[in-house]
C-alpha cells in the first residue's frame, strides 16, 4: 500500500466514524435528557457494548492485551471521558454557541501536542483549513455568545484539549487495543456523570431507549473507526474531520425533525466541509504523505 492509499483509507475510516457519531445529537434529542443524565446512560451502554464484544472476540488474550496496554491505555481512556464529561459541563458552564466553536479547536490542540511531544511535523494546509473551519462554526453561531467567565472558558476549552490531545496520542501509542479505550472511557464517563450529577440520573424507559442506541452502536463504532483511522492520517487531520460532527449533526435532525437549518448555519457549514474537503483532496495528491509505522491490534 503506498502513502497516498494508506492516506485514502485513513480518510475514509475516519469519516465513516465521525457520520456516525453525528446521530449524537439527533439521539440526545430523541431522548429527551441532557447535561450528565445523557453522559452517564451513553458511557454506561458504550462500556456495556464494548466489553461484551472485547472479551467475546478475545477471549483468553483480553487480559494479556489490558496488561500489554498499561498505563498509556487507562491514560487514554480517561481522556476519553473527560472529552465527553468536558462537552457537558462547557455547555453548562459557557454556553452552547461558544462551546461548539471552542470544539472546533481540537485540530489545533492536535497539532500542538504532536509537534511539542513528538516531534511530528503538521501540514501547514491542515492549519489553514483548520482555521477556515473554526470560522465557519464561529459564523453559524455567533448570533448566540455570550460573555465567558474564566470558569465558562475552562470547561469550554476542555473538550478540545482533551480530544485533541487524545487523538495524537493514539497516533502515537498504535499497538494498543482500542477496544479496552473505549471501555475505560465510558467506565471514566460513567462515573463523573454519577458524581456530577450527586447521582440523580433517573429517568424514563422512553428517554433511555435511544440513548441505548447511542451508547451501544454509535459512540463505540465511532470511537473505534477514529481511533484506528490516526493510523493512517495524522492526528490534526483527524481532528479536522471530527469538525464535520457539528454540521452532520444539524444535517440529521433536519432530515429526521424536519428541523430546516438557518441561512448562517447552511452558510458556516458550506464553508466548514469546503475546507475539510479542499484539504482532503490537497493531502490526497501529494506524494510526500507521512505514513504511521505499526498496525493497532483491535
Amino acid at each position: 500500500m503506498n502513502e497516498r492509499q494508506r492516506y485514502m483509507k485513513g480518510l475514509l475510516i475516519a469519516s465513516t466514524g465521525v457520520a456516525v457519531l453525528s446521530f449524537d445529537a439527533l439521539l440526545i434529542r430523541l431522548s429527551g435528557t441532557a447535561g450528565f443524565t445523557a453522559v452517564f446512560y451513553r458511557s454506561l451502554f458504550t462500556m456495556i457494548s464494548m466489553s461484551i464484544l472485547f472479551f467475546t472476540i478475545r477471549g483468553k488474550k483480553s487480559m494479556s492485551l489490558i496488561r500489554q496496554g498499561g498505563r498509556a491505555m487507562v491514560i487514554s481512556g480517561l481522556m476519553w471521558g473527560l472529552s465527553g464529561a468536558g462537552f457537558t459541563l462547557g455547555i453548562q458552564m459557557a454556553g452552547v454557541a461558544n462551546t461548539l466553536v471552542m470544539i472546533s479547536l481540537a485540530p489545533l490542540f492536535a497539532a500542538a501536542f504532536s509537534f511539542v511531544f513528538y516531534r511530528e511535523k503538521v501540514h501547514f494546509s491542515t492549519i489553514i483549513a483548520a482555521l477556515v473551519a473554526i470560522g465557519g462554526i464561529w459564523f453559524i453561531y455567533h448570533k448566540g455568545f455570550k460573555d465567558l467567565n474564566t470558569l465558562g472558558l475552562f470547561f469550554a476549552l476542555f473538550t478540545p484539549a482533551f480530544l485533541g490531545s487524545n487523538l495524537a496520542f493514539l497516533r502515537r501509542h498504535e499497538s494498543i487495543s482500542r477496544m479496552p479505550i473505549i471501555i475505560i472511557g465510558g467506565i471514566s464517563g460513567a462515573l463523573i456523570a454519577l458524581a456530577g450529577s450527586g447521582g440523580k440520573v433517573g429517568t424514563s424507559l422512553e428517554s433511555i431507549l435511544p440513548l441505548m442506541v447511542l451508547g451501544l452502536v454509535v459512540i463505540p463504532f465511532a470511537q473505534m473507526m477514529i481511533s484506528t483511522g490516526v493510523k493512517y492520517i495524522h492526528a490534526p487531520e483527524a481532528a479536522l474531520i471530527n469538525s464535520s460532527e457539528t454540521v452532520l449533526g444539524v444535517l440529521y435532525v433536519w432530515l429526521f425533525l424536519r428541523e430546516a437549518p438557518s441561512a448562517d448555519m447552511m452558510i458556516g457549514g458550506f464553508i466548514v466541509l469546503a475546507a475539510i474537503s479542499i484539504n482532503s483532496v490537497y493531502q490526497a495528491r501529494k506524494n510526500t504523505y507521512a505514513s504511521a509505522p505499526s498496525s493497532p491490534e483491535v
